[in-house]
């Protein structure tokens, strides 16, 4: 009987396992697909900040200077940077950090592969595995294997686990912090033992949640809302007379696991101040209360994910389990902070995902529990033993309702990204078409192509270099390969100030670039550019001589989505309406 038992345990042991080695496969798989878009132009316009703050600290500079975001992330890409480089000294591939620096000016493909690569896909794809073990740990296997295929299959994650940003590696902190607050006596699944020393009675398990809930907030500040949970558990499963010490511990940890990971937030401290008074005066708009309902979670989930998500919060919000409450107000107070001093872009969502994907998991199961014999319907009698046979089938039908909408977006999103980008093909034809040394003005610079200064524009921008600015234009410089364009940026302000190499900028006026020698303006078809009054005149006065358009008809306007495209698509309407990432490109001959 005893072998009966063990053979069963192990069994569904490797179920499970395997159950979860596929799940962690799928994860893996629509995560790298199209890892590489872009590349070797950039495309995404938060991406650079976290890489070439991490080459920074190669000259030996470890403050940021810059605390919009924290450094942690950083400050990890340069270790991995750091290894890079050591393995191409051992191989003979580099023989100075020169050559380092040189590659990544004329081709910084591998740079971003790798910081994609690692805070992407391995941290997306370890984020579900996270997600299932803190699940089992919590209630049972079942529950984690759903919860963990619905954050495999999630749109938002799978897409932004394709970027470098602080956004994927903060939820595999919030989820790991969870797994911590598991530790504290009366929160895990029956037969799951807290460890000896971090009860109530003692201050370890505190502190660990602490330096979780610092660590968050070392990722990315609104991690720190991991406090919330944590002290909701405390208060349902600790007793009174402890909370002072649980929360002093748990405020040490994590003040000490903040400052040790953001050091400067205490070295320069002034600045770090000032940085993060105007972060927060730039997200004190806030959005109309179903903004991020109808479009960002609607847009990660899907309509029925989504509803079954609420269904399954509902339940959980009532099921008296601490963690399961913690949960639910989790979810429901960063979405209220969201409404109040969020920003319209569907990636601050992101911390909810997990959460979602385990209210989902339990919503499911609930369904499926409804099926099964001796539980509701069974115990009424021949009607649960009619279900036992397609029960089966309606529970993986039920599974599928709910996963594969988001895993065909994912799909379709992935062969997008692994395209050419519009802005890849304009600068291909710009290279065949536009004789070098034409004058060329760019409008719109972030959405349209990387085109090549001539070497007496670099020159001059020699003379006002700094030291690693004379490096980059060094590095320019030394290019055989063209065709080179006389560049112009156009601005409604050429005296403003500008990046160094968006400059010189130019009237965005006709009469001006005919008169400054410009023969050819390029420039992206934008929400609003129909309104735009020196559009319409480029229209108007000029010669259009080359339209590249993402979508499958060849329309021009982006008519599917009105918010700002960095990365790529988010709407299913917009996804399925490509066949390519980008805006519209038009390249006009003045006349």
């Amino acid at each position: 009987m005893v072998s009966d038992m063990m053979r069963n345990i192990e069994g569904r042991w490797t179920r499970d396992g395997l159950l979860l080695l596929g799940i962690l496969g799928l994860a893996f798989a629509v995560r790298v697909w199209g890892v590489g878009f872009g590349l070797p132009y950039l495309y995404h316009a938060d991406e650079p900040v976290v890489v070439n703050h991490a080459l920074a600290y190669g000259s030996g500079d470890l403050n940021p200077h810059f605390f919009n975001i924290p450094p942690l992330v950083s400050y990890l890409l340069f270790v991995c940077y750091g290894i890079f480089y050591a393995v191409g000294l051992g191989t003979g591939y580099f023989h100075s950090v020169r050559d380092l620096e040189t590659l990544f000016y004329l081709d910084p493909s591998v740079f971003y592969l790798i910081a994609r690569g690692v805070f992407g896909v391995l941290l997306g794809t370890a984020t579900v595995g996270a997600l299932y073990r803190l699940v089992k740990r919590f209630r049972d296997a079942e529950q984690a294997l759903l919860a963990a295929l619905f954050l495999a299959v999630n749109f938002l994650h799978a897409r932004d686990s394709h970027y470098l940003y602080t956004d994927i590696p903060l939820l595999l902190v919030l989820v790991s912090g969870m797994g911590v607050f598991l530790r504290i006596p009366g929160n895990s699944a029956p037969g799951v033992q807290c460890e000896e020393g971090t009860g109530p009675e003692g201050a370890g398990v505190h502190w660990l949640s602490g330096v979780m809930i610092g660590l968050a907030a070392a990722v990315k500040y609104n991690g720190i809302f991991l406090a919330v949970p944590y002290v909701w558990i405390c208060l349902r499963t600790v007793p009174p007379s402890k909370w002072l010490t649980a929360w002093l511990a748990a405020g040490v940890g994590s003040a000490v696991t903040f400052l040790a990971l953001n050091p400067y937030a205490l070295l320069d401290h002034g600045f770090f101040i000032k940085e993060i008074l105007e972060q927060k005066a730039s997200n004190s708009g806030g959005m109309p209360f179903f903004h991020h309902f109808r479009y960002s979670l609607t847009g990660a989930m899907g309509a029925i994910g989504l509803a079954g998500a609420v269904l399954g919060g509902v339940r959980m919000a009532f099921s008296r389990k601490p963690v399961a409450e913690a949960m639910v107000l989790f979810v429901a107070g960063y979405f209220l902070v969201l409404v109040k001093w969020g920003q319209p872009y569907d990636r601050y969502v992101l911390p909810l995902i997990p959460f979602l994907c385990i209210a989902l998991a339990d919503m499911v199961g609930a369904i499926n529990r409804r099926l099964t014999p001796g539980a509701d319907l069974g115990e009424r009698g021949t009607k649960g033993g009619r279900l036992e046979g397609v029960r089966p089938l309606l529970f993986a039908g039920l599974i599928v309702l709910v996963a594969f909408p988001p895993l065909a977006k994912i799909l379709m999103w992935d062969r997008l990204m692994a395209r050419p980008d519009t802005r890849t093909l304009a600068k291909e034809w710009i290279e065949r078409n536009i004789p070098g040394g034409s004058a060329v003005a760019i409008d719109q610079e972030f959405h349209v192509p990387r085109l090549a200064f001539t070497p007496a524009q670099l020159e001059a921008k020699k003379e006002n270099a700094s030291g690693i600015q004379k490096r980059r234009v060094d590095a320019y410089l030394g290019r055989t390969r063209g065709p080179f364009y006389r560049l112009g940026f156009l601005t409604a302000e050429p005296r403003a100030s500008r990046f160094f190499f968006a400059e010189p900028g130019v009237l965005r006026d006709l009469p001006t670039l005919r008169a400054e020698g410009f023969q050819y303006v390029v420039t992206a078809v934008t929400p609003g550019t129909e309104r735009d009054p020196f559009a319409i005149e480029l229209k108007n006065k000029a010669v259009l001589v080359q339209a590249i358009s993402p979508f499958r008809d060849g329309r021009v306007e982006p008519a599917f989505d009105g918010i700002i495209l960095t990365g790529g698509p988010f709407r299913w309407k917009d996804i399925i309406a490509r066949e390519r990432n980008g805006y519209t490109i038009e390249i006009y001959r003045l006349r």
